[in-house]
This record gives structure tokens, sequence and C-alpha cells, in this order.
């Protein structure tokens, strides 16, 4: 197999593969298909992050999973699966856990990685590890499927456009009124039964549909707005008697189906332009244990018992668990769901759905089609190859069901200027073990005040400020002392003008604070085009200052040398 494989990649990119370190993101659908021709390739060595554990609705897909693997690690898992094909002797180094923990997963081991290959399911995680290929300047592929249309875009940083200066779908939310109030299709049951009626009885958190602040927002109808205040406040007495009470399943059929409801239909305004709700009577019904079928529809008959039955197993669960969490894979919290909110649906005259279709409307899920993720897994592995045979045309690639542009390919586009992340100065912050015991919040303010003779806001984390010109609470606390620093830190220029730093903690022997030279932010101007509209350009911005140029971009050296390098940086 070495011997074809030289043939077909070329004896001096063939051994720069088998001498790399790789890293694939993800073990899922596109992850399986992309570990298999990775190990096909001959990697040198591969390591491999998930924090999923295997599920029966995974094994229609990710077909290195046997129905024998259900609840081990899925990263694990598929490490020993693909021994079996692992002719090359490719080594091969599985993580269980979450990407963006940065103790189990600090700067200096992402340092090691040549490539890094992205096969995640969502926008967060996927964000984070553009975020930190950027500050490494790691090349890396992003990749991923929704249902036949796949894309595969290899990122160069600060040399192609990264991850972020796309704009990306977020998941469609829906007013707080409705999904309380007024619901018309059967996702706003869903809705309600999974953000809210289950996160007020069983959840760690309150759920955001009982924020009053955005109700206030929506509606100026006091009699309404105070109907939600009372529904919420009697769900928190139900959720303090659901450990001692034997009556729980019919005190919440009575509360949520017929209160409420009645509370509802005398509130006219509501009801002026649509058709009333009709309040359930529990006692109309003969509640008997049913088999229940997740392809099938169910009666009402048959929704109260799985709401009963599935009530019932999360009021004994609870006399061990502190709370529970909605899992679309935990059998009790999704039939809990698919029923209370089937039976909404039936109050408002809505139409019924199967728990199979309601467990993909409430868990997110984008059917995913085997045969798309291996074609997007193929392409993944040929363009990443061709960064190792040094080819500077590199093409992103699209599919899609339309019948004369089922793949489409382009090549890759420069970054955007306006980007926030990489139009930002990255670099790491060195800080020892005793300063960080010792120095407080003020002594990095003014380091970086220092840079950009103006006010600025210092952020961290998920966009927690720790620090701006109104908020300086946090100033006398010791670094150790203030959360999240270690998450990435975030600082803006208050008057726009130049460039965000974003900075990389790290405690070590010693302290040693990067020598950063600022840029100007873009600026739009007016500038003629041929058509009838106003066309702009973007001036005074361009690279970061810590990139220079293409040679930048070249195989990463092994991580002794890499680690000096970034002393050096």
């Amino acid at each position: 197999m070495n011997t074809y494989l030289k043939k077909v990649l070329g004896d001096d990119c063939f051994t720069k593969i088998q001498a790399s370190r790789v890293l694939v993101v993800g073990a899922g659908g596109l992850g399986c298909e992309l570990l298999k021709d990775l190990v096909l390739s001959g990697y040198g060595e591969i390591h491999i992050v998930d924090l999923d554990t295997i599920t029966l609705s995974n094994l229609n897909r990710q077909f290195l999973f046997r129905k024998t693997d259900i609840d081990k690690s899925k990263s694990i898992t598929v490490a020993k699966a693909v021994e079996s094909f692992n002719y090359l002797s490719t080594k091969l180094v599985p993580h269980h856990g979450n990407i963006m923990d940065t103790k189990q997963f600090p700067l200096q081991w992402w340092q090691q990685f040549n490539y890094i290959y992205n096969a995640l399911d969502n926008i967060e995680a996927r964000s984070y590890v553009n975020s930190m290929c950027l500050l490494l300047k790691t090349p890396f592929m992003e990749s991923g499927t929704e249902g036949y249309n796949g894309h595969v875009h290899p990122i160069l940083p600060y040399h192609s456009f990264c991850f972020d200066c796309l704009t990306h779908s977020t998941p469609m939310t829906y007013p707080v009124c409705t999904i309380r109030s007024t619901p018309s299709l059967p996702v706003h049951c869903i809705t309600w039964a999974k953000e809210f009626l289950f996160y007020q009885l069983f959840d760690e958190q309150e759920s955001s549909f009982n924020d009053s602040e955005a109700i206030s927002k929506e509606t100026e109808n006091a009699a309404e707005i105070e109907n939600m205040a009372k529904e919420a406040n009697e769900l928190a007495k139900l959720r303090s008697k659901i450990k001692h009470t034997n009556n729980f399943f019919q005190d919440l059929i009575n509360k949520i189906y017929k209160v409420d409801i009645e509370r509802l239909l005398q509130i006219d305004a509501l009801w002026e332009t649509r058709t009333p709700p009709t309040p359930l009577q529990l006692q109309e019904y003969d509640v008997v244990e049913t088999p229940l079928l997740d392809t099938k529809v169910w009666s009402i008959t048959e929704n109260l018992y799985a709401l009963y039955a599935s009530s019932a197993n999360l009021q004994r669960r609870l006399q061990n668990e502190e709370f529970i969490s909605f899992d679309k894979d935990d059998d009790d919290t999704m039939t809990f769901v698919a029923a209370a909110s089937n039976l909404r649906s039936f109050v408002f005259h809505i139409e019924l759905k199967s728990k199979f279709d309601i467990k993909e409307i409430a868990g997110n899920i984008i059917p995913a089609i085997a045969t798309t993720n291996a074609v997007i897994s193929g392409f993944a592995s040929a363009i990443g190859i061709q960064y190792f045979q040094n080819n500077g045309s590199l093409h992103m690639v699209h599919t899609t069901m339309a019948p004369k542009t089922a793949i489409v390919s382009a090549p890759v586009g420069p970054p955007n200027p306006e980007c926030p992340s990489c139009s930002a100065y990255r670099d790491v912050l060195y800080v020892s073990k005793h300063d960080f015991d010792s120095l407080t919040l003020e002594w990095l303010v003014a380091q970086l005040k220092s840079l950009y003779q103006s006010d600025i806001s210092i952020q961290v984390g998920q966009s927690r400020l720790i620090y701006d010109i109104d908020f300086d609470d946090y100033l006398q606390l010791k670094l150790s002392q203030v959360s999240g620093l270690n998450e990435g830190i975030l600082v803006q220029d208050d008057s726009e003008g130049l460039q965000n730093i974003v900075l990389y903690l790290v405690v070590g022997d010693e302290t040693r604070f990067p020598s950063i030279t600022l840029k100007k932010k873009p600026v739009k101007e007016e500038v003629e085009s041929d058509g009838d509209e106003l066309a702009f350009e973007l001036v005074e911005g361009g690279t970061p200052d810590n990139v220079s140029d293409a040679s930048d971009v070249e195989i990463v050296e092994p991580l002794a040398k890499r680690q000096h390098q970034s002393q050096e940086h």
C-alpha cells in the first residue's frame, strides 16, 4: 500500500503526511468517514476529540459503531474501530472531552498539530477551533453536512477567509408570547414543552421563556402578563412538591391543560382573530397502560399515558438526582416532552405529531445522510492532502440536490477585513505562577490602555465584561481571582479606531507581555461602481501585524520547536 500511495501522492508528499500529526474534532457521522479516509491516507498520528457517547440513533449513519457500543465514548470507540484497516500503522490518540475545555486542551496541546480537521455540528465549537488556529496559524479544514447539502472549506489563517468571516445561520427563535399564550404550530407546542414546561419543573436553570423583561417588550396586555406570572409561580409550587406528592400527574394535567387554559380564555383580546383553545378534562379519558410506538401519532389517551409514565419515572429519578436536563436520547425526558406538546396541540386545535417527528424538532436534528457524509469527507481528505503537496490553488466545495450543480467548486476567498476574528491581533500573555497570584487586573488594564491611548473594554469567555470605563469593580482582584481569564481575553478600543486584541493566558515560569503593534480598523469609503448603487471599499486595514506573508503558512514544526517559536513570538 505504501508503494501505491507514493505513486498517487508523490514521494515528498507521502513523507510529509507520514511525519505529520493531525487533529480530527468530532467523531459523529462525518467524523467516522473522515477518520477512515485519513487513516487510509497514511497520516503518522491522528488525535480524535469528541465529548459524546454512542446512542442507538447514531448507528444508521456512523458506520464505525455497533449496537454493542451504545453508551461508550465515541472518540475511544472510533479509534479502536479503525484499527482493523490501519494498514500503515497510524498512531491513534482518542480524547473524550469538550474541545473548548482549556484545562484538558491547553494552548500547548494545540501547538503540536500540523493540520486540523473539523467534523463538528455546532457553531460555537467551530468558531473556537477557528480562533485557536488563527492564534497558532495552523491550517485547518472546515466541513459539514445538512441532509444532501454539504461543504468543505480549507482555511489558511490570514490568507483565506476564516470560519467567522462568513455569516452562519442560527436556530430559529419564537416570540415568548406566542409560545406561552397563542401557539398556532406544532413547533410552538414542542418549544413550550421543552424550553418552558420541562425547564420549570425539572432543570437546574429557569426557562428563558419566563423572562419578565422579554415578555414586557412583546405585549402591553396587562392581563396576559399577569397570567404568565401566575403560570410560572404555580409551576414553581408544583416543582417544590414533586418529590413528596402522589398526585403529581393529576395536579400537572389540571394545572397546565385546564386551569391555565381557562385563564387564557378570559383574555378576550387574544381570541378576537384566533380560534380559542379548549380545556382538557382528564375525567373524560381512561388512562391505562398501553404500548407506545415512536413512529405512530398517539391518541389523546396514549399521550396521557405517556405523560403519566414519563412523569412518574422523572419523579423517581429526582429522589437521587438534584435536577434533570432535557436530552433527546433520554427516553424519560423525550417522552415527557412529546406527550406534553401533543396534549397542548390538542387543546389549541393543532396537528399532533409522532414522537419520532417531535424528537427531530426538539433535538434540533438536521437529517443526516450517510452518502453525503462520505462524499464530503472524501473532498475534505483530498483537499487537505493538497496542503501537504504545497498546492496554493485550494478550492472550497459545496454539494446540493440541484441537477446541474450537484457539486460546485470555487477558489478560496481572501479574509474579510471586517471579520471580528481574523482582523484582531492575537497573541499569548505569559504570566508566572507568582505574578498570577499577586498582580491585579489593574496591572493588565494599564498594560492594555498604553497600547490604545484611549478607554478600553475587556471581556472574557463568552462575552462576559470584566472591565470598562463605567465598570471597574474587579480592578483590585488578583488575576487568579478573575474568573474566565483562561478562556480568552478580548480587548476593544472604545473609540473603534484600532483593531481588537485577543490574548490567551498561559501561567508558567515567567511573566512576559507580548510586543504588540496595532493597526487601524478599516474605514468604509464610497467608490464608483458600474451599477446604480454605491459600492464600498475598505482602506487602512489589512493583515494583522502578527502575520507577515505567505511564507508564514507552512508545514508546522514539531512540538518542541513550535514551543520555542511561540516564546519568541
